[in-house]
């Protein structure tokens, strides 16, 4: 007789559509299985014998692999799992995490804000609405929370959504932040709660972060977050806006950027929506950037890889990895891609809006799109995930939106973009959401797709790891 039971925090779940699942203690990860393979999990509890002669050969492959990473533990028959780690279906599609902003106010007076946030005339919800979200989102699987706004310290209730989320289990991953409230007293208290999450802040470049933020000494005080934090060993990254004054400064800013201590650096033009549609004369083209970080490139590797970039739409270098790929390649460009997600984000995350609007990303957050969607405060998260708009926007395939674009049945980059992302397809005020994305028409019709792979052959020898450069050309379908 063979028993086995899981390890402690590991536990069996299931969710419409993925009914066999095995959730780890990592957030992070969910491992999921076949019925028949399932079988042999679901009898990891300490009671039920595994007869393992009559397993079939995936169900052995199974076994031994949650033995050998000590998930399946040798039991006598007599332990039982813990209450928590027993079998539980959730009702609604599986959603790993969640990007919510519990507020719209902000600190600052950003000039480029596609929320409007220095503007915002609306309240934050109140302590118990707040307490209902986290409520739900716990009843429906999620796992982990990354915090923003707006500013998400100037949220007064700050503290008691970190100690809701605690007594719920729920994961503090990212917080989304400008910096400027980031002190040894924040810090204290986090680690109080034994909370350790990612710091993300936004560093729009030297000499030039005052201006766009709209606050004197900005810059200053995202610079002594980002060494705080380093200094306290919490991972950061930050998110950087090209203009017109500092597409010039590429390698002053990365390699600054690199001396604070950052894992990761993403670059983006400034789009002309909210607030920033009205600043016509700071305007860069995707062009333009695209041509500047061509320039800029030879440095980077001079420079010795300072730091994980995203350069735009154009270039992905994770030096961790050791790869390099195009983000706006998001599909194999293969047949079969057009049964792929329209957008991968919505395969493991969702947004909450400030006022509780449940949507795929915080982009589409306050466009002409956003009345279409449900809020978590009237309508419960479980109906949410299970029969509603925010439902079916989800499970649109991308094929969908090659065939609703005539612009693209002939196109040649159809099965490689699949028409870009959705959110900037819809943009401020267009509610088509199978819409094309112009910018990413634009990246492929322009020729910077060809540019991108050339720039990969050419530094493949700075990546020996990267056997296949047209397989890691493409960005993960679920970060797009």
């Amino acid at each position: 007789m063979a028993y086995y039971i899981l390890n402690k925090g590991y536990e069996l779940r299931g969710w419409d559509g993925l009914p066999f699942a095995l959730r780890y203690p990592n957030p992070n990860y969910t491992d999921f299985f076949d019925k028949e393979t399932y079988r042999v999990v679901y009898s990891m509890d300490g009671r039920h014998d595994i007869e393992e002669e009559k397993l079939t050969e995936r169900q052995k492959e199974t076994l031994e692999r949650l033995k050998k990473n000590e998930i399946a533990l040798p039991a006598t028959g007599r332990e039982r799992l813990e209450p928590h780690q027993e079998y539980k279906k959730y009702p609604g599609m599986f959603k790993k995490s969640v990007q919510w902003s519990i507020t719209g106010r902000c600190n600052y007076n950003c000039r480029h804000c596609f929320m409007s946030a220095p503007d915002y005339k609306g309240k934050d919800l109140s302590l118990e609405q707040s307490v209902r979200i986290l409520d739900q989102l716990a009843e429906n699987g999620v796992m982990a929370v990354s915090i923003t706004g707006g500013e998400p310290f100037v949220n007064l209730h700050f503290y008691q959504i970190l100690d809701g989320m605690k007594e719920r289990g729920l994961l503090l991953e990212t917080l989304y932040t400008n910096g400027k409230l980031v002190d040894e007293h924040l810090l204290d208290e986090l680690e109080k709660r034994n909370m350790h999450p990612d710091f993300h802040i936004s560093f729009d470049g030297v000499g030039w972060h005052d201006w766009l933020r709209g606050e004197k000494g900005a810059e200053e005080a995202a610079v002594q977050a980002f060494r705080l934090l380093n200094e306290r060993g919490y991972h950061t990254s930050s998110s950087m806006c090209l203009h017109k004054h500092n597409i010039g400064d590429l390698r002053k800013n990365i390699n600054f950027t690199a001396s604070l201590g950052l894992a990761h650096l993403k670059m983006n033009v400034a789009t002309p929506s909210g607030r920033w549609k009205n600043e016509t004369e700071h305007f860069i083209t995707q062009d333009e950037a695209n041509e500047a970080i061509m320039e800029y490139l030879p440095h980077y590797f001079e420079d010795g890889m300072p730091i994980s970039v995203q350069l735009c739409s154009f270039l992905e270098i994770d030096k961790e990895m050791g790869a390099m790929y195009v983000p706006s390649k998001k599909y194999s460009g293969k047949e079969n891609a057009g049964k792929e997600l329209a957008c991968g984000v919505v395969k493991t995350s969702m947004y909450i809006s400030p006022q509780g609007k449940v949507l795929p990303c915080m982009t589409l957050g306050g466009t002409a799109i956003d009345p279409e969607f449900e809020s978590i405060l009237e309508t419960d998260l479980g109906d949410i995930l299970t029969k509603s708009h925010y439902r079916d926007i989800c499970n649109i395939k991308m094929r969908s939106c090659i065939e609703h674009n005539e612009k693209c049945h002939d196109c040649k980059y159809r099965l490689v973009c699949g028409a870009g992302c959705r959110a900037a397809a819809c943009g401020e005020t267009s509610t088509d959401y199978l819409g094309i994305d112009q910018e990413c028409c634009d990246f492929f019709l322009h020729g910077w797709y060809e540019k991108a792979l050339e720039l990969i052959e050419q530094y493949k020898d700075q990546f020996p790891a990267q056997k296949d450069q047209s397989a890691k050309a493409t960005k993960p379908a679920d970060q797009c």
